[in-house]
């Protein structure tokens, strides 16, 4: 298990913060940010990114804050923060297109869990690619979580703490946005360096 850099603990902290103030900001704020699947069909795309940012309520918002903070401790120490930053985003897409383009039935969501199990799937693929098995074992049960989750729905003290349904297909389309995100971390430095296999 790779130490979180001190910069990477600071980058989570902004992050924190940053929702945070947007948990603060005005009731019609969050009526604008959140994912709705009317709203992005008519053009109001910032939802599919924006609605990762915004909670429910501060229960719902502690408990991403929590996972935020577990996964910038124990995988912060391979990816530099600006890197972070960028799994996120692209986790964060990942969700909102996945909800948008596969899950129909998903209506509305807001939430920052779907983008966390993105993180968890980038910071267990480091672990593998820095010799460590346990990464293995972690990919392994996040994916019998995920599957689980569809399959039983998500965890009831979860719903009690954020009031409402757990929307378990954002944590597959987070998870997918981790895998690209790790892919692109492989194909990336090949690609500047002239190793892309020819095909």
């Amino acid at each position: 298990m790779l130490q979180p850099h001190r910069s990477t603990l600071v980058y989570v902290t902004a992050v924190a913060a940053v929702l945070a103030l947007l948990q603060l900001s005005p009731e019609n704020w969050h009526s604008l940010m959140r994912y709705e699947r009317n709203g992005v069909a008519n053009g109001e795309f910032w939802r599919i990114l924006t609605g990762n940012f915004i909670h429910l309520g501060w229960g719902h918002l502690a408990l991403n804050l929590s996972g935020l903070l577990l996964v910038g401790w124990l995988f912060g120490g391979r990816q530099s923060p600006l890197e972070w930053l960028v799994a996120l985003l692209v986790s964060s897409l990942s969700t909102g297109l996945g909800l948008y383009w596969f899950s129909p039935q998903i209506t509305w969501c807001v939430g920052l869990s779907g983008a966390l199990h993105g993180l968890m799937v980038v910071g267990a693929i480091d672990w593998i690619r820095a010799g460590d098995r346990l990464g293995f074992l972690l990919l392994l049960g996040l994916g019998g979580k995920l599957v689980a989750e569809q399959l039983y729905g998500g965890s009831g003290l979860s719903e009690q703490i954020t009031g409402s349904a757990i929307v378990t297909d954002a944590h597959v389309w987070g998870a997918a946005g981790g895998l690209i995100f790790a892919s692109l971390l492989t194909i990336w430095p090949r690609a500047l360096s002239g190793k892309l296999p020819q095909v």
